[in-house]
């Protein structure tokens, strides 16, 4: 009887596992896809040559602790470490963000896919343009972002459970106004179009 439940239990692991592996092989084509999306956009377009993209997406960490609620947590006084260049810091992004986001009073995504957030904070940590895309823009590394300009850096995508609807966000580190944008996205007849968008940052001159 043990050994049949250590059996299941490394079963079930192992399901798990594979489920994270098997998805993530399915939502890193998706991204291909996405940012096939953002090429044939009039923006990018007009604007491939003004703007390098980053060839390292950022990772973004759904954060379950309430918008609303008061941290559990005491705020310490802390030495913090040498800055990471950009690209290397974990991005939070509030649960609420996403399962509150709604476009002409219709939510966005469902209730059930807020559980499939969670468990994307341990899935699909990298996620690297592809040549046959990058050959086709100004591209820049993670290691040349810290003293550079005029560069934009994308988000691993988050996706719904079906990975039909993805959130990701967009920084824009300009000369004249940095800002940062979330970007929802719809799949329809295997094709990702931009539903909406909201301005997250600006970062006022002066």
């Amino acid at each position: 009887m043990k050994k049949i439940s250590i059996f299941l239990m490394l079963l079930i692991v192992s399901c798990n596992k594979n489920d994270c592996t098997t998805n993530e092989k399915i939502r890193k084509i998706e991204t291909d896809k996405i940012i096939e999306t953002f090429l044939e956009d009039k923006y990018f377009k007009n604007n491939k040559d003004a703007y390098a993209v980053c060839i390292s997406f950022k990772k973004l960490k759904i954060n379950t602790e309430s918008l609303y609620a008061e941290p559990t947590k005491k705020a310490q006084i802390i030495k913090l470490p040498p800055r990471l260049p950009k690209i290397l810091e974990n991005t939070k992004v509030y649960i609420e963000m996403l399962t509150n986001a709604n476009l002409k009073g219709k939510k966005i995504f469902k209730p059930k896919d807020s559980i499939n957030f969670i468990e994307q904070n341990n899935c699909f940590f990298k996620y690297t343009l592809p040549k046959n895309i990058a050959g086709r823009i100004k591209t820049i590394s993670a290691s040349e972002i810290e003293n550079a300009t005029d560069y934009v850096i994308f988000s691993i995508p988050i996706f719904s459970e079906d990975n039909k609807k993805a959130y990701l966000e967009m920084d824009c580190y300009s000369k004249e106004l940095p800002y940062g944008q979330s970007v929802y996205l719809e799949k329809k007849d295997n094709i990702w179009k931009v539903i909406d968008t909201k301005t997250i940052w600006v970062k006022c001159q002066g």
